[in-house]
């Protein structure tokens, strides 16, 4: 156990630096991969997402060799997506140091507090979304089970929270839809999403991390994934394009420069879902006059033939 302790501390650095805190949303599943150089004897270079992305996963361990541990790949850039180019798969698998240690094929935004021996979830998020929505495939290995998890806090406690498990074979890219039940009517202040190919974990602290259970071989497939609120509409965390806001907080002009031209709209949201503002357009730059809009926090969407191809957040004085 005191060698399971040690590598867990090991995996545990190793999170808190790739999930450090970014700025929401970000490009995700599509745009922010990258080929990682391996150094370690007899085994291969790999794609993961690059450091301070919104997601991470523990593909780092597959880094470490001799009294490291050997630890396999456990995520990877899956190029049969539902849209776009790339996908986000998850595979459980078992590292050892020693002993099997079980690694449930996990992604998500967590890093961990060592002095309290406890994880510290969430990304910067003001928002109240009624649900998470996305497509998922799945191949369940004896018995296994997937999770998809979001929960959103306020000062560090959980005011709202949905999870789905999945327990049979999915062979298809199929829609889930999972509601967001609060149990407050305070604002978050962030986020957090978890993807888990076994649904056996439990990221509290270092000793029931180290008690995962699953199967080797469970396979999670994710892509497409936004919040939904009030009227249909999606905030895309994962979203394809990206584009710039300045100033940003605002007083009265707010500029938006997109990487291509579009034939599209930008429509803007206050902080409960609801529809302040749509301007049709074509092109790649424009100019919006947001004096008329009270102070506090929005987010615009940019979308094409219908589809949220990005979001961003900004502020208003």
């Amino acid at each position: 156990m005191k060698n399971s302790t040690l590598l867990f501390s090991c995996i545990l650095c190793l999170l808190g630096h790739t999930l450090s805190a970014q700025s929401y949303p970000d490009s995700g599943f599509e745009n922010n991969w990258q080929l990682f150089e391996n150094n370690t004897p007899g085994k291969s270079d790999y794609w993961d997402f690059v450091d301070g992305n919104f997601t991470a996963t523990l593909n780092q361990l597959y880094e470490l060799s001799g009294d490291q541990g050997d630890a396999p790949l456990t995520a990877f850039r899956e190029e049969n997506a539902y849209e776009g180019n790339y996908a986000l798969k998850l595979v459980s698998n078992t590292m050892i140091f020693g002993e099997p240690l079980f690694l449930p094929g996990a992604a998500g935004t967590i890093s961990i507090n060592f002095i309290d021996l406890a994880c510290i979830l969430g990304q910067a998020f003001p928002y109240r979304p009624l649900q998470f929505t996305g497509y998922y495939k799945y191949s369940p290995v004896k018995g296994d089970s997937a999770a998809i998890e979001v929960f959103l806090k306020k000062s560090g406690q959980i005011v709202g929270r949905g999870k789905m498990l999945v327990y049979q074979t999915v062979d298809t890219f199929t829609n889930f839809n999972i509601p967001i039940q609060y149990s407050s009517a305070v604002q978050p202040d962030s986020v957090v999403v978890i993807y888990a190919a076994s649904a056996g974990y439990d990221f509290t602290s270092l000793e029931t991390l180290m008690q995962c259970k699953g199967q080797d071989g469970s396979t999670l497939i994710v892509d497409g994934v936004a919040f939904s609120y009030q009227q249909g509409i999606k905030q895309a965390i994962m979203s394809e394009n990206t584009f710039l806001l300045y100033p940003n907080p605002v007083k009265g002009k707010l500029s938006i420069i997109l990487q291509k031209q579009i034939k599209g709209k930008i429509s803007i949201y206050d902080y409960v879902g609801k529809e302040v503002k749509t301007i049709a357009f074509t092109g790649s730059t424009l100019e919006i006059d947001l004096s008329e809009l009270a102070a506090g926090s929005y987010f615009v969407n940019l979308m094409e033939n219908n589809h949220v191809m990005a979001s961003k957040m900004f502020i208003k004085e």
